[in-house]
């Protein structure tokens, strides 16, 4: 095989390929230097992404043990001092100035009370000793 044979001339003295050395790709040829520049591009942000990357400082989280130790003692005297008003609710007994009747702060009858009118007592027993009795409606829970 010489150079005869695999080189031949078009017309305006440009070389051209011939069929017999493969097959040609057409597509391939109109992309490879977009595909060229793209790669050169991924390949340079990576490098670059890559160099950075040593140079920053690792995350640190402190936490503040004075806050943490305080949450916890603030929730307990939260608790217990919610506990004390619900203690309190539970048992106390709302009457109304012009009534004769006392209900539990549930009820409806102790909704409908106006605040300026309500006498409150802190346990039915009290009620009862001031001349209040239990209104009909209205049960302990």
């Amino acid at each position: 095989m010489n150079i005869a044979e695999t080189v031949s001339y078009d017309k305006d003295g440009r070389i051209e390929r011939s069929a017999s050395i493969g097959v040609n790709f057409p597509l391939f040829r109109k992309l490879f230097l977009s595909i060229t520049i793209i790669l050169v591009a991924l390949l340079s942000f990576g490098i670059g992404r890559l160099s950075v990357a040593g140079n920053r400082e690792p995350v640190r989280i402190e936490y503040d043990e004075q806050l943490t130790t305080d949450d916890s003692q603030s929730t307990t005297n939260k608790n217990q001092t919610a506990s004390v008003i619900n203690a309190v609710r539970e048992e106390s007994v709302v009457t109304s100035k012009n009534g004769a009747r006392y209900h539990y702060p549930h009820c409806a009858g102790a909704k409908q009370i106006k605040e300026e009118n309500k006498i409150v007592f802190p346990t039915p027993a009290a009620a009862e000793a001031a001349g209040y009795t239990l209104a009909a409606n209205c049960k302990p829970r």
